[in-house]
């Protein structure tokens, strides 16, 4: 059964023709069925609540997806940019871990 928690949150002001209002939210899942079974899942919500994108990283311990969760938090990243962070941080040998979309 995969159970989700989040566990941070970037809200993001309206300025006019350089950034629209939108949350960027940072949650760990963990499904035991799985045999990556911790994963952290980026989405976009826009004003009103809707999800426009979202993407998620999956990884085989704990301790790596709750470090993977906090450095996208950190940097805000975007979940069009997570993909491309994950595939240099495994090829890096950095943590063992893939993204999905």
């Amino acid at each position: 059964m995969k159970t989700t928690e989040v566990l941070y949150t970037r809200n993001f002001t309206d300025l006019g023709p350089l950034q629209s209002a939108h949350i960027l939210q940072y949650a760990l899942t963990t499904d035991p069925g799985c045999a990556l079974r911790y994963g952290v899942s980026v989405t976009v919500l826009q004003a009103g609540g809707r999800d426009t994108q979202s993407c998620r990283a999956i990884c085989d311990t704990q301790e790596g997806t709750c470090r993977l969760l906090v450095f996208l938090w950190e940097n805000a990243v975007e979940p069009c940019a997570v993909r491309g962070i994950v595939e240099d941080i495994r090829r890096a040998g950095l943590l063992p871990c893939g993204a999905e979309e």
